[in-house]
């Protein structure tokens, strides 16, 4: 049996256990805010990608009514109305659409202004693997969609299990992911580094040196990871400019040709955490261990 056609039957197995969100419903949003629902909502406002595609995984993208404008996927959200920047929208233009729901990150500042209209406002992200999961099961009681939710994070824990599988006995390689060059990277308890650990990988970044921490490029040099991942490439970074930096000429992966310029689809991917959790995975696999997916 495929490990995809397992996932669908147990998405299939869950549907039988999920049970309709039952209102009023109160829920905590990342900042520690009681959002309370009298029911579920029917115009929602999404100002992050993640959560664009969170909405949309869950049977609800109909209820959208305006995005920020990076959110592009799925397709039919080329169709909302877009909002502008998502620490940055035009408010004007987001309170004409009569949201009854706003998501936004926790950093936007956005959940005050809102607040004061009256307008539910959800402020949080996810930052973890597990954040990921809980998110799209809180979202799914709020958007009367437990069923989709249970069966969504069904699939997401199968498939990141399968994949964990296949790779059991594969060696990891050392890698570096570049955020941008100065060089900011990422650390091992990060959403994006517990992506690359859940590829095969191990970060040359440790968990003392933080989540996002900007590295010093001599550290790396010493390090000589195996893999160098550019998520800046669609911004411009090449692998030429990585060869050119002051030492990086004999790092393994410049010397071996693996250092790996994501394009722009790769690179959302990456940074979504949400429904399309595990094909972020497999990008990363397919760089780590090619050919075994």
């Amino acid at each position: 049996m495929s490990r995809r056609l397992a996932n669908v039957l147990i998405g299939l197995l869950l549907l039988g256990t999920a049970t309709a969100t039952s209102y009023p419903l109160t829920v905590v949003d990342d900042l520690g805010r009681e959002i309370v629902f009298a029911a579920a909502p029917t115009r929602i406002v999404s100002m992050l990608p993640s959560h664009t595609e969170s909405v949309c995984a869950l049977a609800a993208c109909d209820a959208l009514v305006g995005v920020d404008r990076h959110s592009n996927y799925p397709a039919a959200v080329s169709a909302v109305t877009q909002l502008g920047d998502a620490f940055a929208p035009d408010l004007e233009a987001l309170v004409a659409l009569e949201p009854d729901l706003v998501l936004v990150d926790e950093y936007s500042g956005l959940q005050a202004p809102l607040a004061e209209l009256g307008i539910a406002v959800y402020a949080g992200s996810p930052q973890s693997v597990a954040d990921t999961y809980a998110f799209l099961e809180t979202l799914g009681r709020v958007l009367d969609r437990e069923t989709e939710a249970a069966v969504l994070v069904g699939r997401l824990r199968g498939e990141i299990a399968g994949i964990a599988a296949v790779l059991a006995d594969e060696v990891r390689p050392t890698v570096f992911v570049e955020l941008d060059p100065t060089p900011y990277s990422v650390g091992p308890g990060s959403y994006l580094g517990e992506l690359v650990t859940a590829a095969g990988g191990a970060n040359i970044v440790t968990a003392a040196m933080g989540d996002f921490p900007q590295v010093d490029p001599e550290y790396v040099v010493l390090q000589d990871p195996e893999i160098v991942v550019l998520t800046d490439a669609p911004f411009g970074v090449t692998s030429a400019d990585v060869a050119a930096r002051p030492g990086w000429d004999g790092v393994k992966a410049v010397v071996a040709g693996r250092v790996f310029e994501l394009d722009q689809a790769a690179a959302d991917l990456l940074s979504r955490p949400g429904p399309r959790l595990a094909e972020a995975v497999e990008v990363l696999v397919r760089l780590f261990h090619p050919g075994k997916l």
